[in-house]
């Protein structure tokens, strides 16, 4: 199986420098250990008009120098000079296309449909991979057949340079999952499963669109476990035209919407443990939080008070 090396692809330009413009993963093994064959890893880019961003994308995925690799672009028709930026890394590409589609979860699903992979995700086209993840993510997979899914950390970098920032990614059953007003720790760059997961999983939901990722969690983990990986596999890009750049208001706008639709049977436990949880967050914190927050000085003053009279107490004994 053939591995793609930074010296076949276009040169990028003189101001471009690092990863993954100058710089490459190391080449991998033939083979795993015990002379296994590296397992195929589909992944699908959705893109539309982020030729800003794009080309590190792809050169992020082609520089993994994984041998078993079949990478999909969907675009959805951009008029920004990404079909350009694609059509010169086409030959590296097992599939892409410049067309309408329905939405950004329609071209991930299109990409899907074409998926072969043992194992199967998606990256979006303003995120891109750092070195040596894809070998992760298969010797993970392959160490266990109990891991069938598993999340890693994200690096979040900031268009206006501002400093980057690691995100936890973590799973820890799903009624975590579900609380994401305690943190949400399942950053979808960093998330990859088997092809068992998908042949059972099926498709992203369109009608959940803004939610997409965080609903497919839900029903993996309906079935089946996360693998919990300690290392950041991916970078986010943050910038203005980003569906989070809101500060992710519109994420947890659509959450709270469509938290109930998950919990199961309204007469569950789990169902008013999770109400109770969320409502505490949403609706009480807010009233206590100012109550709280002109209490702290007294209470700071009360301790260091405490503190003067224990040791004045230890002095006189």
């Amino acid at each position: 199986m053939n591995t793609t090396d930074i010296h076949d692809l276009p040169i990028p330009g003189p101001a471009r420098s690092g990863w993954p413009w100058t710089e490459q993963s190391e080449a991998l093994p033939a083979t795993l250990p015990g002379k296994r064959e590296w397992p195929r890893i589909s992944i699908v880019t959705p893109s539309f008009n982020q030729a800003e961003f794009l080309e590190q994308t792809i050169r992020s995925v082609l520089l993994q120098r994984y041998p078993n690799l079949e990478y999909m672009i969907i675009d959805g028709g951009s008029n920004d000079g990404s079909a350009e930026i694609i059509s010169r890394y086409s030959k590296h590409l097992a599939y892409h296309v410049s067309e309408s589609d329905r939405s950004y979860i329609h071209a991930i699903n299109k990409g899907f449909e074409r998926a072969t992979g043992d194992i199967i995700c998606w990256l979006n086209s303003d995120d891109y991979y750092l070195p040596g993840t894809l070998r992760t993510v298969a010797e993970t997979f392959s160490a266990e057949k109990t891991h069938t899914a598993l999340v890693g950390h994200v690096l979040v970098t900031y268009s206006d340079g501002s400093p980057a920032k690691k995100v936890i990614g973590n799973y820890s059953g799903i009624e975590r999952l579900f609380k994401f007003w305690k943190g949400y720790q399942m950053h979808q760059p960093s998330i990859f499963w088997r092809r068992e997961v998908f042949e059972s999983v099926g498709y992203l939901n369109e009608d959940r669109d803004l939610i997409a990722d965080f609903d497919y969690w839900v029903r993996i983990g309906k079935h089946y476990q996360f693998t919990n990986v300690d290392q950041i596999l991916s970078c986010a890009t943050h910038h203005p035209r980003a569906k989070t750049a809101d500060g992710f208001r519109g994420y947890h706008e659509a959450l709270k919407k469509q938290a109930t639709s998950y919990w199961g049977s309204r007469w569950s436990p789990r169902y008013w443990r999770l109400a109770i949880s969320m409502f505490g967050c949403y609706r009480l914190r807010p009233l206590i939080e100012p109550v709280l927050n002109l209490a702290r000085p007294y209470y700071r003053a009360f301790q260091s008070q405490q503190g003067v009279w224990h040791t004045r107490k230890r002095n006189n004994a």
